[in-house]
């Protein structure tokens, strides 16, 4: 499909652009889509902020890293056999070699060679990679499909998180990310969860989403933790927040033989640490284990909860931007005024 479309470019540090660029041509293993919706990543977000460009060293666009997306196929490669023209999906733009010793271990997403990323979809059109795009039904939304990716890593940090059946979870942070490992917690395992945030807004709709209990940190709170697990704290916790006083804080929370699962990253900080007792983790045998990205078969897998109606994401949709008001929606972003923000690039 020749032309020409609308993408973000970026050109450095905070100096995001809505440009026009040709839309790309596919291989013969690669399906065009036309985007339809897109989800504001707070990786892609730090990413504009430092002005890294995601992306193989020969890409041309975009510059910024949407991937949370979902749209409808346009053309077809003429290796691929699984995809028609019209059909609606989405996919998965990070491709491992397949060929490492983690690629065949099944830790894809720890692949070290993932050097060629798909093209991003801060976009009118993107093009994915076939074998990694996949269809879904009319039982969802755009909307609900887009969260493929971001559940997908929930998923995988859930799994890595030794969460006992009817055991106790604390998360901390009450973001879209948190308020997923919330559902996935509870409905996978039936946890008991106890959600911990600095804002009182966001914990009032981690109760709506069936939190058990809610907390403001503070100087007590450990041993409220304590009093709500008969005195043992917590089995599991799980940082969703970027913020070293929060990994911090997650010591004082889990029980003896728990785990503490370190989901979010720590961005703007050029070399973050946090202070930790060693004998704490010997002693108590806590496991603290970081969780990173995805593996193709959770994508896969996070598609299908969403189509089995296993979570709600639709409900965590707060703001609509066109893609020309990007930088409304990144706004929007750092002023925290939502959850989850949502970019539509086609008209």
């Amino acid at each position: 499909m020749k032309g020409k479309m609308k993408a973000t470019i970026l050109h450095g540090p905070n100096n995001l652009r809505l440009e026009e660029v040709d839309i790309p041509e596919i291989g013969p293993n690669e399906v065009l889509v036309k985007v339809v919706v897109d989800g504001v990543c707070p990786s892609g977000v730090h990413a504009v902020k430092r002005g890294i460009k995601w992306g193989p060293p020969d890409a041309l666009f975009p510059g910024f890293p949407g991937h949370e997306f979902s749209g409808v196929v346009i053309e077809v490669g003429e290796r691929v056999s699984h995809l028609k023209e019209g059909d609606r999906v989405v996919a998965d733009l990070i491709i491992p070699c397949g060929k490492c010793r983690l690629c065949r271990s099944g830790r894809d997403n720890l692949c070290p060679n993932i050097g060629k990323l798909g093209y991003f979809s801060w976009a009118e059109y993107i093009k994915t990679p076939g074998d990694q795009t996949y269809k879904f039904s009319n039982s969802i939304t755009f909307e609900e499909a887009a969260f493929t990716e971001p559940l997908s890593t929930v998923l995988h940090s859930v799994k890595r998180a030794n969460i006992p059946y009817g055991g106790n979870v604390v998360i901390i942070g009450s973001g879209p990310m948190g308020l997923l490992h919330l559902q996935l917690a509870k409905r996978l395992f039936g946890a008991y969860v106890i959600m911990v945030d600095l804002r009182e807004d966001r914990l009032r709709i981690a109760e709506r989403f069936g939190a058990d209990a809610v907390f403001v940190p503070d100087e007590k709170l450990p041993q409220e933790i304590e009093r709500l697990t008969d005195g043992q704290k917590a089995d599991t916790v799980i940082v969703t927040a970027g913020s070293t006083i929060a990994q911090e804080s997650a010591l004082n929370l889990v029980a003896r033989g728990g785990t503490i699962i370190l989901f979010a990253g720590i961005h703007l900080i050029e070399k973050p640490f946090i202070q930790l007792d060693p004998n704490f983790v010997h002693y108590g045998e806590v496991d603290i284990r970081g969780s990173s990205d995805k593996t193709r078969d959770e994508f896969f897998r996070a598609l299908k909860l969403i189509e089995h109606k296993a979570v709600d994401v639709k409900s965590l949709i707060t703001h609509k931007f066109s893609l020309e008001e990007y930088k409304k929606a990144l706004e929007v972003f750092d002023k925290k005024e939502g959850l989850k923000i949502m970019i539509y690039p086609s008209k």
